[in-house]
This record gives C-alpha cells, structure tokens and sequence, in this order.
C-alpha cells in the first residue's frame, strides 16, 4: 500500500474505496457484480474510516473536506492492510451489527450473519406466545448474540448458554454483560449434553445456530471465512448434518417433560427438508410439528419443532 499522505477525510474515503475494490481478495463480495462490488467497497471503506477516526457516519459524510488527522490516518492504513491480507472487517473493527445492536467479536467466535436474525425473530415469537418465562438454552453459543438478544426481548425467560470453546464463551459473556443481559453460562460439549452430561437444566425452547457446511465444502469458501472464522462453529460433517443427527437422536426427553416445548434450528441452504426428515422418521418425536421458515431469498433457513400443550 502506498504511502502517499491522505489530506482530507474525502480523500481518504476514495482511495481506500478502490482500493479494497481491487485488493481485498479474500472477500465473499469479491464475486459480485462490478456495481455492487463498488457498493461494498465503499460500505467497507466508511466502516474502517468511522472506526479509525471515531466520528459518525453523518460526521464524516458532512465533513470529507475536514483534514484528516495523522493519528486517524496512522489507525486507517494498519486497518486496511489487514482487511487487504483477509481479515474479516469485524475482527478488525471488534463488533458486529444483530438485531439492531453492536456485540463484541473477535477471532475465536463465529461472526453473526444476517440470516441468525430470522431464527432469533421466531424463537422469540414463540416464547412470548407460549413460555414467556420459560427456560431457553443456546446450544453452541458462539459470541453470544442469540442468547443474549432472546434475554433481551423477553427478560423473563430464563435463558441459557452452551459452548465448548473457551474463547466463545468469554466474548458471549462479555456482550452479555455490556449489554446488559441475564444469561446463564455453561461451558461444556453441547452434544455431550443431549447425551445426558452435565449442563443446562431441561429447557422448554431449544435455539441453535450449529456448524452445517459439509467438511468437504469448506476449502471452497471465501478465504475471509475458511481461514479466519473458527473452524468447529462451520463444519457440519460429511454431510453437513452431524449436528442436527446428534439432535434429532437424542430424543424429546432433553426438553423438560411438562407444557408446550419448541426447538428453533439453523439450516444451510437445501437442508430443511433433509433437517425435518431426521426428526420426523423417529418416533420418539411422535407427537411433535415440524415445519420450514424461509428468509427474504426464499431459501428455507429455519427449521422449527413444536410440542404443543
């Protein structure tokens, strides 16, 4: 990268722009369209300039012809080189945006997509509608972001985090914290748990965003993820379903015995009806609905399980 001096934030904000258009290989939107590569290039050169210079977006925008100071100038360029070497703009920024607020993510933890927002909107749903107050585990919890947003929008539900990694959990426990929510925190193999392990009392709703990339798969992704993003919270096995087969074989009887109980699953794309199937060909789940939500592509994203009343 070069080191000609940056005079004004305008400046700043252009050249970084085309630059990551041309140099941040390793990024998923590097496959778009030219219009909408620029797009996202730009979305991603204002992103670091806020974070360099601790300005808001508006006070940026309304002040590009203001000088850029050296400091921020010193901060930006260290942040686009590794964002040009593949880093993922939230490690570099330490935060990403879900369900409308800002959690803390760093290398160790997934960061939160998009479509995770789909599956916390219905869990939420249906624990206002049924168990208000009920008790809520977050198997596989990540940064935290589902356990913490569902303690948030139902603060009487008793909500529960599971994760095997250290590291995860000790960022889902610091979001928690800075934002204010009532979790519980277990760490511990989630699976085991379905085995009869220790871990979080029966719940009455079930969450989970698992690992569901087929192993072979995952050379194929963009390089942002498959050499930065923690490799157990994406590989879903051969098949992409290891996770939802453990669920599905553990039975009914992880969820406490009495009222209605309800589980709420991520799934990649063309896995729902495959998801449903494990479920629906044991018996032991006789009694139970099973259904399909799709997000805004139409790609069916969220499999659901209910136990009425």
């Amino acid at each position: 990268m070069t080191a000609v001096p940056w005079k004004t934030y305008g400046d700043a904000l252009r050249w970084v722009s085309s630059f990551l258009c041309d140099h941040a290989a390793g990024a998923s939107w590097q496959t778009l369209p030219a219009a909408e590569r620029d797009q996202a290039a730009r979305a991603e050169a204002e992103t670091l300039l806020l974070w360099a210079s601790g300005r808001t977006r508006l006070q940026v925008l309304t002040g590009l012809a203001d000088p850029l100071p050296d400091a921020v100038q010193s901060a930006l360029r260290a942040a686009v080189s590794r964002r040009a070497a593949g880093e993922p703009l939230q490690y570099i920024t330490g935060e990403a945006p879900f369900y409308g607020r800002l959690f803390r993510v760093r290398r160790g933890c997934l960061i939160p997509r998009p479509e995770t927002e789909l599956l916390v909107e219905r869990a939420v749903a249906w624990l206002r509608t049924h168990r208000p107050s009920g008790r809520v585990c977050d198997l596989g919890a990540g940064s935290g972001v589902i356990a913490v947003t569902v303690a948030l929008e139902v603060p009487e539900a008793e909500v529960w985090a599971i994760d095997v990694s250290a590291d995860a959990l000790a960022i889902a426990e610091e979001n928690a914290r800075r934002l204010g929510a009532p979790v519980r925190f277990s760490r511990g193999d989630g699976l085991a748990w379905l085995r009869g392990a220790a871990g979080p009392p029966p719940p009455h709703l079930l969450v989970s965003n698992p690992p569901y990339i087929p192993s072979a798969d995952l050379a194929g992704l963009a390089p942002e993820v498959c050499d930065w993003e923690p490799r157990e919270a994406l590989d879903g096995g051969p098949d992409g379903l290891a996770y939802y087969r453990a669920l599905a074989g553990a039975g009914p009887g992880v969820f406490h015995p009495a009222g209605p109980a309800a589980l709420f699953l991520e799934v990649g794309m063309g896995q729902a009806e495959a998801v449903m199937a494990l479920f629906r060909d044991d018996g032991r789940w006789r009694g139970w609905r099973f259904g399909a939500e799709p997000d805004l592509r139409g790609v069916l994203r969220v499999v659901w399980g209910e136990r009425p009343a």
